[in-house]
């Protein structure tokens, strides 16, 4: 999952781009959410509604669910940041859009500007990914129109496709060092191997390997357990094995390997 924080005044036509946007990478196959940050409050639990009577009641947190569609309604003890609402609630989606988020750090942040309204951007622009203007603006990061959301999707689709990993590998007990080109090699042909698996979307934000004894294999995504055929084991154990030989003062027969994969939004 890859999170983007548009950002910017009100006015600025934020609402729009984002809704062209989604239409844009839907038809490009991608899965998407959205996150709104509403700096006045909003209100779902509407007074003499059940779900009021039963936050008024003294409830942390209440569920609305029909046939159609689920809500969740949970008071906030401090304010949450959007990249964890992702995390908790996105992480099966490719991609997740958020109008708002401007005090939000490590994250990929594009700043809206409207002619009249804002003419600069009010984020540091190091912090900034793009920018988006209805007028000329000169910039040292990339810099798009409103209607040019065929060129916005594919600042969006790269980014997507080049979300920054970290992979760990441990050999009976002693950590391995990988460069990052190896790390993108193990991330890849893990990824490949576990994305035909029911229910696994193509963007896991972790992926946890465990294979002991070339008989015993364990694999988490996202932190949960998933189980495996007699054919994708064998599979992922040749795979898995056939890479790790290749590494300098790895033994040919390991007891246990353990890879870690996790992917940054």
């Amino acid at each position: 999952m890859k999170l983007f924080a548009f950002v910017g005044r009100s006015n600025t036509g934020k609402t729009t781009l984002i809704k062209l946007l989604i239409l844009e990478l839907k038809k490009r196959g991608y899965s998407l959410g959205t996150i709104k940050w509403c700096s006045h409050g909003f209100s779902l639990d509407l007074e003499g509604k059940d779900s009021w009577y039963l936050m008024e009641a003294g409830a942390n947190a209440v569920a609305l669910i029909s046939d159609a569609s689920t809500a969740f309604i949970k008071n906030n003890k401090v304010r949450p940041s959007i990249k964890n609402i992702a995390q908790s609630y996105f992480k099966n989606m490719d991609v997740v859009l958020s109008e708002g988020g401007r005090r939000e750090t490590h994250i990929e942040k594009i700043e809206v500007l409207r002619k009249g309204v804002q003419m600069a951007p009010e984020s540091p622009v190091d912090s900034l990914s793009a920018v988006i203007a209805d007028f000329d603006v000169e910039l040292s990061i990339p810099v798009f129109k409103p209607n040019e959301i065929n060129k916005i999707a594919n600042f969006i689709e790269r980014g997507i496709k080049q979300r920054d990993i970290s992979v760990s590998l441990e050999v009976d007990e002693k950590n391995i060092t990988l460069n990052k080109f190896l790390q993108t090699e193990f991330a890849n042909i893990l990824s490949a191997s576990v994305e035909p698996l029911h229910g696994i979307g193509g963007c896991p934000e972790e992926i946890d390997l465990s294979i002991q004894d070339a008989s015993k294999i364990y694999l988490k995504i996202n932190k949960k357990r998933v189980g495996l055929n007699r054919f994708l084991r064998k599979f992922i154990l040749n795979i898995v094995l056939g890479m790790v030989r290749t590494l300098k003062g790895v033994p040919r027969k390991p007891r246990k390997l353990v890879i870690g994969i996790k992917y940054d939004i």
